[in-house]
């Protein structure tokens, strides 16, 4: 493939089922950050610029993003419903001191829940903060009665796919 558009998988998983255990014991991950999650606000768009391209910047889907502006363009277009109407209720901000570092933007694209964007800033990766986003969506989901949610991951992007079916989500496309 030579057009350099990163090729996309699409997966789902089902609310209200446990997750599968995990194949074989990890090593501990480090203790939780204990950040504060709250419900996003139309407000937080360009506080939340800044951690969606540090997550980005560097990674497989970088060109989605492109630059700071990008994120904020990204995040004003899932907001106003350029991929589906937005779901406030299922979509979350983790703050740590204060600051923004995470985020998790749910919109319903065809009568579906989609997780349309997860991100967590660099200097808090790899403390559970995507898991904890994510939980926190599908158990919103759960409770409005929805009982699927859906994403769309670029294959190369491994660390997320692996976040993604450790949490249930299954290959649909």
């Amino acid at each position: 493939m030579t057009s350099g558009t990163p090729v996309r998988s699409h997966l789902q998983a089902s609310l209200g089922a446990p997750p599968p255990p995990s194949p074989s014991p990890s090593p501990s991950p480090p203790p939780p950050l204990s950040p504060n999650l709250r419900p996003l606000a139309v407000t937080d768009a360009v506080a939340l610029a800044a951690p969606m391209w540090d997550a980005y910047r560097g990674t497989p889907d970088e060109a989605d993003v492109g630059d700071l502006a990008g994120a904020v363009r990204e995040i004003r277009l899932t907001l106003n419903g350029e991929y589906g109407t937005f779901l406030p209720t299922a979509s979350f901000v983790a703050e740590h001191e204060g600051r923004p570092v995470a985020g998790a933007l749910v919109t319903l694209y065809k009568g579906v829940p989609l997780l349309a964007f997860l991100f967590v800033a660099k200097s808090h990766t790899g403390h559970g903060l995507g898991r904890t986003l994510i939980q926190a969506v599908m158990h919103a989901l759960a409770a409005q009665g929805h009982d699927t949610v859906t994403l769309a991951v670029t294959r190369r992007n491994h660390r997320a796919r692996r976040l993604y079916e450790s949490l249930g989500f299954v290959e649909i496309a």
